[in-house]
């Protein structure tokens, strides 16, 4: 019984950090520059701890984030619904790390996959693949990064893997 109240302790910890979030976008967009720093004290965390899942280097992952929040300063009106912003937020990590690894790469992406395959897959599939093909990380680290399970992570990397495939094969004929 008691692991049941920490999860409900714990989803009540998320949807006050989801409510306060959204009111500090909306500050943000209503130029009050204080909201900027609070969105970053109560993101940062995981934007680092993602990074560094990624770049598996403390250095990087510092210049990402750095380049993330700028990113995200710049673009913040564009963003529609100020409930998506940790989503948004976590989509910018994840193009500033894959830029960073391409232009670092241990591996050219694109001598080893057409940009059209890659771009074909959703933006979760992508993500995994990524994660998993060319940065190397182990499912267990995925679900630990992306905050989901090992099952999902598993069955993504599959469907990733099978939209290429398809790809391919289309392709070919």
């Amino acid at each position: 019984m008691k692991h049941i109240k920490n999860e409900a302790g714990d989803q009540m910890f998320i949807n006050r950090k989801s409510a306060k979030i959204r009111k500090l976008v909306i500050g943000l967009w209503n130029d009050d520059s204080e909201c900027f720093a609070q969105l970053y004290n109560l993101t940062v965390d995981d934007t680092y701890n993602y990074c560094r899942h990624i770049l598996d280097n403390d250095r990087d992952a510092l210049e990402a984030v750095t380049e993330i929040y700028s990113v995200a300063l710049k673009n913040i009106i564009k963003l529609k619904d100020p409930a998506l912003f940790s989503a948004w937020l976590r989509r910018i990590a994840f193009d500033v790390c894959y830029e960073k690894t391409v232009q670092d790469s241990r591996a050219d992406l694109y001598t080893l996959l057409h940009p059209a395959e890659l771009l074909s897959l959703s933006f979760s599939e992508r993500q995994i693949f990524f994660l998993h093909d060319f940065s190397g990380l182990s499912e267990k680290e995925i679900s630990n990064a992306l905050h989901i399970s090992k099952k999902h992570v598993e069955k993504i990397l599959t469907l990733a893997r099978s939209h290429m495939m398809e790809l391919r094969n289309l392709q070919r004929v």
